[in-house]
């Protein structure tokens, strides 16, 4: 979502189609197609699905990717991409001359992240949005709680933090509702028998490697981006995603 951001913005910047190659793969094995409606000035390219024990079809793709854009006359990659920010400069002026121009990342490199909500999500991701704040209520305030093989946020974003912003949050409000998005069962149970029926939770198996996972994880994130205020986890792109898909407020849950 980061990196389509910010292509609908040098898109719209340099007045031209930009291509994004959507990879399927262990990290996140879903079509686009199944997740966002589609764009005007972004075309889409889909690699199908690899599983991960296939090594000798990975290396097969890798190298087809690189002999496909070996010849651009401009090739970026992250260590590229963090050099021209530290150098405050423009990624339109070093690229306006070229013909054909390569950007190998998976991170937010263009414009400003707020791009994102210019990704549509299909009705049956709405759908299910829907149904949720009908049963909680138009106005409530969320939480994300990243675990995982996420170690920074395991470290700096310990459970009590969370539930000390929380009580901050609710204090003095009587009819607000909860929202926890969580891959991690046990601290949701945690939070749960604090905060009883003002919590509102739907387990789910957000395993990236199945197209049912990327999908109940993009609800999870809508919640969170039609939310009053998201108490995020510290080092989660998650996190800061949802809160400019939505221009909500965030407070990041972080242990000095």
């Amino acid at each position: 979502m980061r990196v389509i951001a910010s292509c609908i913005a040098l898109s719209q910047r340099i007045r031209n189609e930009v291509e994004v190659i959507w990879v399927n793969n262990n990290e996140l094995n879903c079509s686009y197609k199944s997740l966002f409606m589609d764009l005007e000035t972004i075309n889409i390219t889909e690699y199908r699905y690899i599983p991960k024990w296939n090594k000798i079809a990975h290396r097969h793709r890798r190298r087809k990717l690189k002999n496909d854009f070996k010849n651009f006359e401009i090739q970026l990659d992250d260590s590229s991409i963090q050099e021209l920010g530290k150098l405050k400069s423009d990624l339109v002026k070093l690229i306006r001359d070229a013909e054909t121009i390569y950007v190998n990342t998976c991170e937010h490199f263009y414009g400003d992240l707020s791009f994102v909500s210019f990704l549509l999500p299909k009705q049956h991701i709405l759908n299910i949005c829907s149904n949720r704040i009908e049963k909680m209520g138009p106005v409530f305030i969320s939480a994300h709680i990243r675990r995982g093989d996420n170690k920074v946020s395991i470290n700096r974003s310990p459970i009590e933090l969370f539930i000390k912003n929380l009580e901050i949050e609710l204090k003095g409000i009587s009819d607000s509702a909860i929202y926890l998005a969580t891959d991690d069962l046990d601290e949701a149970e945690l939070i749960k028998r604090k905060f009883g029926d003002y919590l509102y939770f739907y387990p789910a198996q957000l395993k990236r490697d199945k197209p049912e996972g990327i999908q109940q994880a993009l609800v999870d994130l809508m919640m969170l981006s039609k939310s009053k205020k998201i108490i995020g986890s510290y080092w989660s792109s998650f996190t800061e995603v949802a809160a400019a898909y939505g221009s909500v407020p965030l407070v990041t849950v972080k242990r000095e």
